[in-house]
């Protein structure tokens, strides 16, 4: 199955129009707050995998591919969240080293 750009563009919970508000407009969302938002929608799917999993491994009636699922998403989430760490880091380390 191939995901559409559009359902993975959701996957932070930031779409692509949040992004251009915060290009610098009066009206735009600060990047703070994207970033907040982000780390939030993370979380939350990182605690329904877990819901899910606890659920599943007590032998309520969750399907094991909504589990899969849910983790994977979660997974992919994290994934995500680490790579833009790290090229901020990156950034960071590179404007730190600019000699003047």
């Amino acid at each position: 199955m191939v995901a559409s750009i559009a359902s993975l563009s959701s996957i932070g919970g930031i779409s692509p129009s949040d992004a251009t508000a915060a290009s610098g407009s009066p009206s735009g969302t600060k990047f703070g707050d994207l970033l907040t938002r982000g780390l939030d929608s993370v979380s939350t799917m990182e605690n329904s995998a877990d819901a899910l999993t606890a659920n599943f491994a007590a032998g309520g009636n969750v399907q094991i591919y909504d589990v899969m699922a849910a983790t994977s998403k979660a997974n992919l989430s994290m994934t995500i969240v680490n790579e833009i760490r790290n090229k901020a880091l990156e950034s960071y380390q590179s404007i730190v080293n600019i000699q003047i």
